[in-house]
């Protein structure tokens, strides 16, 4: 059984200082625009599956990463699907606060993050940073129909700032994601 959420820890490192990436690889992992975009572009029937979204406390390395801002966030655990298949599993911190964007972020059941936020001219992004999932890391897990020898798998986390609160978002492609093919 699954425990969310799924700890992330990883050996992240600035997206552009990584020089085992293949340019493939760099067109997937440091895309700067929607992600959700690039899936529906080159997938079909794009589809979210929200796995868990709940209130948790954020560790010391989240704090960080969101400047101290927030103590506590909802954590939105999700799956992208593209031509059957779960292509990314994507984590994200937001903050809750009262205002009217932020719960619109809260409020987005099976609807993709990125198809609301890339909207927002305000939206900013920090550079993206990278890190490689071994075989034998939690977010395997997801995978409902292990390949025979796993994979490691890459990901992808930046944090985004809008109207004047930041919020943490990480991806990591699974096995059958565009990004090996």
């Amino acid at each position: 059984m699954i425990t969310f959420p799924l700890p992330l820890n990883a050996n992240w490192q600035r997206g552009a200082t990584v020089t085992e990436l293949t340019q493939h690889e760099k067109d997937w992992l440091l895309e700067p625009n929607s992600l959700t975009a690039k899936l529906k572009h080159y997938g079909r029937d794009f589809k979210v599956q929200v796995l868990s979204e709940q209130e948790f406390t954020l560790d010391v390395e989240q704090q960080y990463l969101l400047d101290g801002q927030f103590k506590k966030c909802i954590n939105r655990e999700v799956l992208l699907w593209c031509n059957d298949q779960p292509m990314v599993y994507a984590q994200s911190w937001l903050p809750v606060t009262k205002g009217m964007q932020q719960q619109a972020l809260l409020a987005l059941g099976n609807k993709p993050l990125g198809d609301v936020i890339f909207h927002d001219p305000n939206l900013r992004r920090t550079e993206i940073e990278i890190a490689r999932f071994d075989e034998n890391h939690p977010v395997q897990q997801v995978i409902e129909q292990p390949a025979l020898h796993l994979q490691s798998l890459w990901g992808r986390r930046s944090v985004f700032s809008l109207a004047q609160n930041r919020f943490l978002v990480a991806e990591i492609f699974l096995p059958e994601a565009f990004i090996y093919q």
